[in-house]
């Protein structure tokens, strides 16, 4: 059996590799336990603003531009929501913030200038609301359920966990038990840390937990953001997230992290609300905050793209864009992005 590339791992980033190595024909298959993984799990929120600080991501416009047409394709209409998302301000300050920022030539097309007063007297908001465009959620566990269906069908996807020892390397092909291969790429978010390959790299698993609750009269139509995210899922029924921790004593929901987000939560409205779902997850992050992508130093025909951290859905279209056309010989992967930085 032979193909041009054998991917090992199926969220965001090996699932947006496919998406390109489809769109170009080049043969590949995927290795994937299909175990629950941070993608899986992931609010999938897709917004270019750091709302902490009213700044956009850099590149936010051309990240933007690759990554929405993935998710608009027709084959995953159920799993793409655009939404605007309301970033609730603190202060007159937060509001005086808001109005300079809005006036910035990366941010006009996403900060409407304009601050409302509260859209729904459900929501606590004395300051108003500045209002982000362009932005929305994916439910990333469709999504990525769709897409495993389809490989399916294709002949294309292994459920199977990836054996390092077996992957055999020579300079111009790999063997991987009865695979014949040109690539192999490793996209396994927090495992790498286990890759004999790219375990030097810097991923630092940043746990998150978040809620799942059920507030009845609520009424949110549109994602709210104040210290937490707001995702409203239906039926009065709202994701409520995520906490950030990069030192954990275990991958288990905390009381600490629960009794948190209640009160956030209770902070945006007094009406009473019953928690469904307590969950958590892991996200891969790197110190520089930049995603990794790039070859082994030694084994070239050896890739890793990881480090996706909070903004995997945006990020991993475009990561997978530049690594295919690396791997093609066609583009060079930029030094901020290439994992070289941390050889």
């Amino acid at each position: 059996m032979q193909r041009d590339v054998l991917i090992v791992g199926f969220g965001l980033a090996g699932w947006a590799l496919t998406e390109v190595l489809k769109s170009q024909g080049v043969s590949f298959v995927v290795y994937d336990p299909l175990i629950k993984s941070s993608s899986r799990i992931a609010t999938g929120i897709y917004n270019p603003v750091v709302l902490k600080r009213f700044r956009s991501i850099e590149s936010a416009n051309v990240i933007m531009e690759h990554a929405i047409p993935f998710y608009k394709q027709p084959k995953y209409k159920a799993a793409f929501h655009p939404l605007p998302i309301h970033r609730i301000l603190t202060s007159v300050s937060e509001q005086n913030d808001w109005t300079v920022a809005s006036d910035k030539a990366d941010l006009s097309r996403y900060l409407n200038p304009t601050i409302l007063n509260n859209t729904t007297s459900n929501v606590y908001a004395p300051f108003g609301v500045g209002i982000v465009e362009h932005s929305g959620w994916v439910d990333t566990n469709k999504l990525l359920t769709k897409a495993h269906q389809e490989l399916q069908q294709q002949h294309a996807f292994v459920k199977e966990t990836f054996n390092y020892d077996a992957l055999e390397i020579s300079t111009n092909t790999l063997r991987y038990k009865n695979w014949k291969i040109n690539h192999v790429v490793f996209a396994e978010g927090v495992s790498v840390l286990k890759n004999p390959w790219f375990s030097n790299l810097p991923i630092v698993p940043n746990k998150g937990e978040w809620l799942i609750v059920s507030c009845k009269g609520f009424g949110l139509k549109n994602i709210v953001k104040s210290s937490v995210f707001v995702v409203p899922l239906g039926n009065d029924v709202y994701r409520v997230g995520a906490t950030y921790a990069r030192e954990f004593e275990n991958t288990f929901p905390t009381e600490e992290a629960k009794t948190w987000l209640e009160t956030q939560f209770g902070k945006l409205t007094d009406l009473p609300f019953e928690i469904i779902h307590h969950g958590t997850g892991f996200r891969p992050t790197v110190p520089d905050r930049r995603p990794i992508i790039g070859s082994h130093p030694e084994h070239t025909n050896i890739w890793c793209v990881n480090g996706l951290g909070s903004r995997g859905v945006l990020w991993a279209p475009y990561l997978a864009t530049r690594l295919v056309g690396a791997l093609n010989n066609a583009q060079a992967i930029s030094s901020g992005l290439n994992l070289t930085r941390f050889w």
